[in-house]
């Protein structure tokens, strides 16, 4: 892994099993019995799904290589329709914010969009036509970008044209193509939770949790209970005429400015003050369900999602908590940014490591789980061959 605080600590819980794993540099080996913990684009999927059809080889990979349904925010949307359409009484129906998908080429063809996406158009209509009570506003977000890439805020059409008119005109003059605007076609658009969960405690401060979800082979699925609460910088203003980025962003990458300490920034959910025993409890119940019914209505879905049954995967999915306590999934992002969780809370990733290694690793290898008191742990909440 090419990032140092990830790849440390892999290393270092991977040395632990007492010598039951050789680790070097390459990303290619001759061994029969082999762990491959490398970025998604050093991975050889050909060899891989090769050597799932070898019996006499035990490879193993910590990706699967399609799985776009899941990653891709306009993917997921169009999954969430079609699962919906099916089954209209899931609980992402209640569970999952109000999506709409615009394919994007150029500002010009914004019109052409929204008309695509006509209840979107409509409802920003009718706040400017203020035929609302309050005026509803809107997320923008990137179908493939993360880090809080291009997140944009807004009520109107005419906010929306002139947010894809800046960003496209800077482009013109920006080389990057990296960072080019302009080679981002598709584009989500969510209703925005107006009433976060907000904690006197920690100055009403906007926060998500940043759960840790690990899929294995073909297919169970496990969601890991030390869960981070990542908060924003300012306190939070739900106020149409002054909005603040730091307000409203509380992804860690967007509070670089911030004057706030890691510690500030970053905390365990099970730790927060002003959420009381049963209160924790139902949230992470309800993160539970919403990942079962995810993988639920995704397993089968095998154009857009593949699971290989010599593969385990760790991603990083997103929830947001309401007033009230009810918990809605944002998104999910693959190989997620861990250093994040920062140095005072590194034993969350730590354990995390540990336990993908002795539940889902030391098994495929046909070793015995060794003794690890642990803390934290992975709850079992999908299984293809049985009902949990």
């Amino acid at each position: 892994m090419t990032c140092s605080y990830t790849n440390d600590l892999i290393r270092s819980v991977l040395e632990e099993e007492n010598d039951l794993f050789r680790i070097n540099n390459s990303s290619t080996s001759n061994d029969d019995n082999v762990l491959y913990w490398l970025e998604y684009e050093e991975l050889d999927f050909d060899m891989i799904y090769r050597a799932a059809k070898d019996s006499n080889r035990k490879i193993f990979v910590n990706s699967y290589c399609i799985r776009k349904g899941l990653l891709r925010k306009a993917n997921f949307a169009l999954f969430v329709q079609k699962y919906l359409s099916k089954k209209p009484d899931s609980i992402l129906r209640r569970h999952y914010p109000e999506t709409h998908i615009l394919d994007l080429s150029h500002p010009d063809y914004l019109d052409e969009a929204l008309n695509e996406a006509y209840e979107l158009r409509d409802v920003l209509q009718a706040n400017v036509e203020e035929t609302t009570d309050k005026p509803i506003p809107f997320i923008l977000k990137a179908s493939i970008l993360d880090k809080a890439s291009e997140l944009f805020i807004f009520h109107t059409q005419a906010e929306l044209e002139d947010f894809f008119t800046t960003k496209f005109d800077d482009d013109d003059e920006d080389e990057d193509e990296e960072n080019n605007i302009s080679m981002v076609r598709e584009w989500v658009v969510q209703r925005y939770i107006t009433n976060p969960k907000l904690l006197s405690v920690y100055q009403n401060r906007k926060f998500h949790l940043r759960v840790y979800v690990v899929a294995e082979k073909n297919l169970r699925v496990y969601v890991y209970d030390g869960i981070l609460a990542l908060f924003a910088s300012l306190s939070y203003q739900n106020d149409q005429q002054s909005f603040n980025r730091l307000c409203h962003i509380t992804n860690t990458c967007a509070q670089i400015d911030s004057p706030l300490d890691e510690e500030d920034l970053v905390k365990e959910f099970f730790t927060l003050e002003g959420l009381d025993d049963e209160i924790r409890s139902n949230i992470f119940e309800q993160i539970k369900t919403i990942v079962k019914e995810i993988f639920t209505g995704l397993h089968s879905e095998t154009p857009i999602f593949q699971p290989l049954k010599n593969a385990f995967e760790i991603y990083g999915f997103d929830f947001l908590i309401d007033e009230n306590n009810q918990v809605y999934f944002l998104e999910a992002n693959a190989y997620p940014d861990f250093k994040q969780t920062g140095n005072s809370l590194s034993i969350l990733i730590r354990e995390l490591f540990q336990n993908v290694v002795q539940q889902i690793i030391l098994p495929y290898f046909g070793h015995e789980q060794t003794n690890k008191d642990l803390q934290r742990r992975l709850h079992l909440v999908y299984d293809k061959q049985r009902t949990i």
